[in-house]
């Protein structure tokens, strides 16, 4: 090996070692366009994510208020009208299960998965496209496959212990943010009961890597009021 080889093979190595979330933050503007029963709705939203754990996530429209949650699912929902606040704990609310949050840790192999009990069971390649099987810990759960083109996932399937298709969810328009490698589009495919299915469209704009925003530091004033609850609710 020569001398040149001897500094740059190293070099290579190290980078290629660092995570994908190397970025200590991460925002995005978010579109959320659902389609069910013929009915459309627009959610739109900023994500503020941090290397540490913590989101916070801005919903603007319809309804404006704020979601401060970290990685083990300690939430809290913030009214600003109202001055008002939920606060809850649970695992679907952990801010891993923000699309950004996972590429930014560099859970693309998995999209987060093992979190919630998932294990890898099968590979296997065809063409030029890797496709790994998980298995659930929690036999009512379905499985999942995601299928990897170039290391990039770009389809999920979702399948119920009947075997009966539950959803599929396509990530593309994948661009890259200094380090991070990020999908501009979503779509997930809800299959219901019969032909009925519903469509969630999910873009990502406005993408900004580690710069400075007064709304990552955000937190809910101390004088807040719990909110009530409707009794059907709780």
């Amino acid at each position: 090996m020569d001398l040149k080889s001897a500094i740059i093979l190293p070099l290579l190595f190290c980078l290629a070692a660092i995570p994908a979330g190397a970025q200590r933050k991460v925002s995005a503007d978010v579109e959320v366009k659902t389609v069910s029963g013929g009915k459309l709705s627009t959610v739109t939203k900023s994500v503020y994510c941090a290397n540490n754990g913590r989101l916070v996530t801005i919903f603007k429209k319809p309804v404006s208020y704020y979601v401060v949650a970290n990685a083990k699912g300690e939430a809290q929902l913030y009214r600003p009208a109202s001055n008002e606040v939920f606060t809850q704990t649970d695992k679907s609310l952990a801010s891993g299960t923000e699309l950004v949050m996972l590429f930014m840790g560099g859970q693309i192999d998995d999209l987060g998965l093992r979190a919630f009990g998932y294990k890898l069971t099968a590979t296997t390649r065809d063409d030029g496209y890797v496709k790994k099987t998980f298995k659930p810990s929690d036999p009512t759960l379905p499985d999942v496959e995601i299928v990897f083109e170039n290391y990039l996932p770009i389809y999920c399937l979702y399948t119920a212990p009947d075997g009966k298709v539950l959803s599929k969810k396509y990530l593309s328009d994948y661009k890259q943010f200094g380090r991070l490698m990020l999908p501009l589009r979503v779509t997930d495919i809800a299959y219901g009961k019969g032909n009925d299915s519903t469509v969630v469209r999910t873009i990502y704009s406005s993408v900004k890597v580690d710069v400075d925003d007064p709304a990552f530091a955000f937190q809910v004033p101390a004088d807040a009021t719990p909110m009530k609850l409707p009794e059907a609710a709780r």
